[in-house]
Order: C-alpha cells, then structure tokens, then sequence
C-alpha cells in the first residue's frame, strides 16, 4: 500500500438538473424513438424525483422498452409504493430478466425483482432472486443488502456472516460487506469484534481546513461558501431513498458557477489524500480496501431547526465525510447531542442490545471542521433546534 491514493473530483456541470432536463424533454418530443434520449432523461427525472413523469414517458412505449428501460420505469413504479405500481414493477424485473445481456445485467435486474417482492410479502421468493443474484454476480451490493437486511431482521446473523464470508472469496469488496459484519457480530453479542471492524475512533479524522487562495481567512471563505450554496439553482426539498429527513438538498454543487464549492474539494481531497497516507501501517480490512485511484463524489444537506439524518453508511464510497460551513451557535457551544453527528448502529437491524453495547460517538460540528470516516460506518444526525442553518458539504470517495 505505497501508492498515493488519486484523487479526481466529478466533473464540475454547466446545467443543473432542471435546465438539463429541459433541454432532454425538448430532444426526446423532436425524436420520440431515441431510446438513448428517453433513457438519459427517465434516469434524471428519477433522480428529480419526478416518478410520475417518468411513468408517464416510459409507460407509454412500454410494450418496446428495453433491459434499462424497464429498470427504469420499474424504480419509478416502486418510489410511488401503492400495491399495482409494486405488482407491475415486478413484471418489468421479469422482463429485465429475459432481456438481459450477460450476468451482470441479469443479477441487477433479479435483485430489483426482489426488492417488488418483498414489498408483496413474498418474502421467500424474494431470497431465491437475490441468491440467485449473487450467484451470477457477487459483486452486487445492492442485492447483498437486501439479503443481508433481511437476515438480520429476521435475527439470523450468522447467516450474514457465512454469505460475507463466501462473496468476499469471490471478490466482493464493498462497504456493505463491512456494514453487514458489524451489525451481524453486534447482534452476535460479539460487540468487540463490530467496534474493531468499524475502526472507530482510530480512523476517525476531525480538523479545519486551510484557507482556500483566494480567501483572506476561513470566516470569509465559509461565508461565501453559504451564500454560494442557498442561492444555488439545484436546491431541492429532501430526496427519496435517502436518509435525509425535512431537509434541503444540493446533489452536485460544485458546478461552474461555484468557485468556493470547488475550491472546497480541492481541500478535502488533499485532506483525504493525508489522511489515507497516514493509515498505510494499519492492519484493518477497511485500510487494505483501499482503492489506488478515487472519485470524490459530493452534495450539500442544509436543516432548519427540525432537520436530520436517520441512521445509514455510504454503500458507493470507501473514504466518506462532511465538511461545515454554517452551524447554529447553539450546537457549537452545546453540550447535549443536538445538532451533531453521531457514530453508533441502528437498533433494527443490530438488536436493541446490540446497538446499545456498541456505544455511540459524538462530533460537534463547526464551521470549518473537515470530518473524516470509514464509508461502511453507520452514523446520524439530531435536529439543531435552533432559529439558524446547518449547512454542509457531504462526500464519498468513491473506488475508480
């Protein structure tokens, strides 16, 4: 592990979402048989969280839709959750199935099949498609999730632990295999073993940044920082099948237009890039996982006084962590937990027990803290309960 871990950030957009999305709808009505087109904007108007529009594009050629095509509208049918749209996305994953090319595209296509399923109540129909899924690839991490997920609710951890174990020989090495672990020895009441394969607090990085150029002080550059992001154009009101609750989202800051957004990135990556030197001698499946090369993938989180995160981990990511440019005063000089982030395990899926053992660690945010974690790290947020904002930079570095 001598290597330098690089680091590139995503490239910065001219567009944002919705001016993106416009130009796609005004492409796809001058060439309705684009299937490229139709695709391109259905993935963003899922990302919008726009299912009925993309219900609405895709459905009307659904008899001609293709393996992606059929994802597509099947995600958009799943989000809007009533018992039809779940039965019919369930035949799109049939038909995904059927129209796969190779194993890779059959086992994705298998694991949103289940994920219908299981929302049937066909809960034992539903691990036939994700084993089968895992079969065919044992890198879906999706498909191990809702394996694994479904085990420990149904308090089988050892189970998770064998399944680990097999697609780790197989040449997963993704941040749910660690998740799925701690939770499993958590439930296991081997409580040692989860708090060493978090790797926290050793792992756990927390410090300012250094002035970005351009910026007489980090008061200054943190100011802009806020003003920048409330007055960005990809504002949006929380976002579907995130942990995100009675927030405000940014899914790509860093766009043109940013400067202090992207100089922010600059920051984290050489950040990131000392951090990850540091950790070189340690001996934990977390830092042997390390990645040569990374894409540092980033989004903002803005709460008013009711905002938070629930309890979850970053499944893209192996480096994950936040940045603030804006706490209330009240949560910095606090003293209790709200408005901070917490490290721990969500009881229900570690035990009432088990999440209560394993312990919880606390990080008070300040404007200008940098934190850094294990992406398969569970972690959450409190409401701040104050008059002002929360404003940060979120982040993955993500495997390249």
């Amino acid at each position: 592990m001598s290597q330098q871990l690089i680091i590139r950030s995503e490239p910065a957009k001219a567009l944002g979402p919705r001016e993106e999305a416009a130009l796609l709808r005004a492409a796809v009505r001058r060439n309705t048989a684009a299937a490229a087109l139709r695709l391109r904007l259905a993935h963003l108007l899922n990302l919008m969280d726009s299912f009925d529009e993309t219900i609405a594009l895709l459905g009307a050629v659904e008899s001609s839709l293709g393996h992606a095509e059929s994802l597509a509208l099947g995600h958009a049918l799943l989000a809007r959750d009533n018992m039809g749209d779940v039965r019919r996305a369930r035949d799109l994953a049939g038909r995904a199935v059927r129209l796969a090319q190779g194993e890779r595209e059959r086992s994705a296509a298998l694991a949103e099949g289940a994920k219908a399923a299981f929302r049937l109540g066909d809960g034992e129909g539903a691990v036939d498609l994700l084993e089968e899924a895992l079969r065919l690839n044992p890198c879906n991490s999706a498909a191990f999730k809702r394996l694994a997920t479904h085990w420990l609710r149904a308090d089988m951890p050892a189970r998770v632990l064998d399944l680990a174990d097999r697609l780790e020989s197989e040449g997963a090495g993704h941040a749910r295999l660690l998740a799925s672990r701690m939770l499993a020895f958590a439930r296991l009441g081997r409580i040692e073993e989860a708090r060493g394969l978090s790797g926290l607090p050793r792992f756990l990085h927390d410090g300012e940044i250094a002035v970005p150029p351009g910026w007489r002080d980090l008061d200054s550059f943190n100011h802009a920082l806020a003003a920048e992001l409330l007055a960005h154009p990809g504002r949006r009101d929380g976002r579907h099948g995130t942990a995100s609750r009675e927030t405000v989202r940014i899914d790509s800051p860093a766009t043109g237009a940013a400067p202090a957004a992207r100089a922010l990135l600059q920051r984290i990556a050489e950040g990131a890039q000392h951090h990850a030197v540091s950790l070189r001698s340690q001996a934990h499946p977390w830092v042997a996982a390390r990645p040569t090369r990374a894409i540092l993938a980033s989004w903002c989180v803005i709460t008013g006084d009711a905002g938070f995160e629930d309890w979850h981990t970053h499944p893209h990511g192996w480096m994950s962590g936040t940045y603030y440019a804006e706490v209330p005063a009240s949560v910095v000089g606090g003293r209790g937990k709200a408005g901070c982030l917490a490290f721990g395990l969500p009881e229900g899926l570690a035990g009432r027990d088990g999440a209560r053992r394993f312990g919880r660690e606390l990080v008070r945010p300040r404007p200008g803290l940098l934190v850094l974690f294990p992406s398969h790290c569970y972690h959450r947020t409190f409401p701040h309960g104050a008059n002002g904002r929360r404003i940060c930079i979120s982040f993955d570095l993500r495997p390249d």
